[in-house]
């Protein structure tokens, strides 16, 4: 498994791989599967290869609270731009002189 996620830092990997082990292996257990492709720690891997580890934190969370009953399912893959705050900008209009 550690091969899988070499593409990532150790403070990272070590992240993925321990919840890989633990929490994600208890879910499976009780009977709770993955309802993305790829599954969220794979997910996350490829966001923080891309984008960073905070914008990748962010993604793979982001992804993680989608994961629920009545959530998104299917196909779900890391955005090519890095995300960000979008923010609404002020159209710029022009003004006319008063006659």
């Amino acid at each position: 498994m550690a091969k899988k996620y070499a593409h990532i830092s150790p403070a990272p990997r070590a992240l993925l791989i321990g919840y890989k082990a633990t929490l994600s292996a208890a879910l499976f257990a009780i009977g709770v599967r993955c309802r993305h492709e790829p599954t969220c720690s794979e997910y996350a891997a490829e966001a923080w290869s891309r984008h960073g580890f905070l914008n990748g934190v962010r993604l793979g969370m982001g992804r993680f609270v989608r994961c629920r009953p009545g959530g998104t399912h299917g196909y779900d893959s890391v955005p090519d731009e890095k995300p960000g705050w979008h923010f609404v900008k002020p159209t710029t209009t022009t003004t006319t002189p008063r006659t």
